[in-house]
């Protein structure tokens, strides 16, 4: 593939975490502060409730499309093929921002877009997990087989609410990256920057 045909990619990015991390607000402050020249596609899927509201970005810059009614994800990824299919084809974003739902197997989300036909239409950036680091001492969230995929299937750990840590926990976050060598950074308030996620 030539240099040329490269620029077309779309980028994607998978931001990924447990239910109550924030990784909804850390995908509002990536909008917030999106660049002018680019479109974006936030596609949401969302176990029992909404995530991202639509209503909100009412402009031609922002598509939001929402999964609906249960983790497709897990149980079907065809409806999330279906939707991610249709922003490909008909909007042409620049960039898709992917929030599965906080009890969604993300591992099988990697394993679709790796597939050979997305693979010349998208560009993916590394899986980013959200935590929460109060829950890595808790063995509900550490020993949860879900936790567990999110956690296996990231490429960056995002430690969120910082501002409400202890420096034990924060010790804790890095003693968790370096274990799994996985490299983690640290924000406040979901303050999430575009090039903290930008990485192959």
């Amino acid at each position: 593939m030539n240099s040329s045909a490269k620029t077309e990619l779309i980028e994607v990015h998978i931001i990924t975490g447990f239910l109550g991390v924030g990784k909804t607000s850390c995908i509002q402050h990536l909008i917030k502060h999106k660049p002018e020249n680019e479109r974006w596609a936030i596609l949401v899927n969302e176990y029992g409730k909404q995530g991202i509201d639509g209503s909100l970005f009412r402009s031609d810059e922002i598509i939001v499309k929402q999964i609906a009614g249960g983790c497709a994800c897990c149980a079907a990824l065809l409806p999330f093929q279906t939707a991610l299919n249709q922003l490909i084809r008909h909007d042409k974003p620049d960039r898709i921002l992917i929030e599965p739902s906080g009890l969604g197997h993300v591992d099988n989300i990697v394993k679709l877009l790796q597939d050979e036909s997305y693979q010349i239409r998208l560009h993916l950036n590394a899986v980013v997990c959200v935590i929460d680091s109060r829950h890595l001492s808790l063995s509900k969230y550490r020993y949860h087989e879900l936790y567990l995929r999110q956690i296996y299937a990231a490429d960056l750990f995002v430690a969120n609410k910082c501002e409400l840590l202890t420096e034990h926990e924060l010790k804790q976050f890095d003693q968790f990256c370096s274990e799994l060598k996985i490299s983690g950074i640290n924000i406040h308030q979901a303050q999430l920057q575009l090039e903290d996620i930008k990485k192959p």
